[in-house]
């Protein structure tokens, strides 16, 4: 076209195409020498832009066309799908008479007894609540200790812990009777003497066992006495022998002891001390 030449015109189908050849032949024009030329030029230039607008304005006006008709065309066909017959995939939406019979549905319970070292605070007090109870003593109804139903640890029995397990534990006669004429020990007489008379009241009020006599003994010790045997180490007594080693070994050199033959000679008459002093 440049050089004169008769050639036929290009076949551009889209208005786009049209538009966009036309600028480029605009350009590739060569500059008028003329004012009126180049007012042309310019006149030429701005309907090329203006009809590019209005045809990138149409473009996206057919586009959201096609949107909405395609939108509209899948929604009319889901109405015109029955309510009998559910598209693939989809449940079958329930009807009034089967919303009647279905029961509530409920969430499955979680199982939250997990592990105790998880972290989960409900987890340990729980664990804790399990350990306390296996290792505290529960009693059956009557509240006597029974080892086939009660496999929790028996409780210690009570007592003073200087005495062995078996001792604390011994069971009294149902006819036993205190010593009612037996002063309590306070340390100022003979151990010794004193265990034996204790015990010879002990039996006769009816114990036959000296478990029950040694368990009994607190109950006739003065409260220095008491003092002492509270403060002894645990299980220290099992027996009677141990006992009157433990008590005649404390108090044997506490109290005041008779006179001898030993104590006599040793009386000396002072210078100035009467006769009637003196014996």
């Amino acid at each position: 076209m440049a050089d004169g030449s008769e050639e036929s015109p290009l076949a551009l189908n889209r208005a786009s195409q049209k538009i966009t050849a036309a600028a480029i032949l605009l350009r590739a024009m060569p500059e008028p020498s003329m004012p009126e030329g180049r007012n042309l030029c310019k006149e030429a230039q701005a309907l090329l832009e203006d009809a590019a607008v209005q045809q990138a304005e149409s473009s996206v006006s057919r586009i959201r066309s096609a949107a909405l008709a395609n939108a509209g065309g899948a929604a009319q066909q889901d109405r015109e799908v029955s309510v009998y017959t559910p598209p693939a995939g989809r449940a079958k939406a329930p009807m009034v008479h089967d919303c009647v019979k279905l029961p509530p549905t409920m969430e499955p319970l979680r199982d939250t007894c997990g592990n105790a070292y998880d972290g989960d605070g409900r987890n340990i007090l729980n664990q804790k609540k399990k350990d306390s109870a296996i290792h505290s003593y529960h009693p059956r109804r009557g509240g006597r200790y029974d080892s086939k139903e009660d496999r929790s640890p028996s409780p210690e029995p009570p007592g003073t812990h200087v005495f062995s397990r078996e001792i604390c534990a011994a069971s009294f006669p149902p006819c036993f009777r205190q010593p009612t004429t037996l002063t309590k020990y306070s340390g100022e007489t003979d151990p010794g003497l004193w265990l034996n008379d204790y015990r010879l009241a002990c039996q006769l009020g009816g114990a036959t066992d000296d478990a029950i006599i040694i368990c009994n003994l607190p109950l006739h010790l003065a409260d220095s006495a008491r003092t002492w045997l509270e403060h002894l180490p645990a299980s220290q007594i099992h027996d009677w022998s141990d006992l009157v080693r433990t008590f005649a070994g404390n108090f044997q050199g506490t109290y005041v002891q008779p006179g001898n033959s030993w104590d006599l000679r040793g009386c000396r008459q002072q210078p100035d001390e009467p006769l009637r002093d003196y014996i």
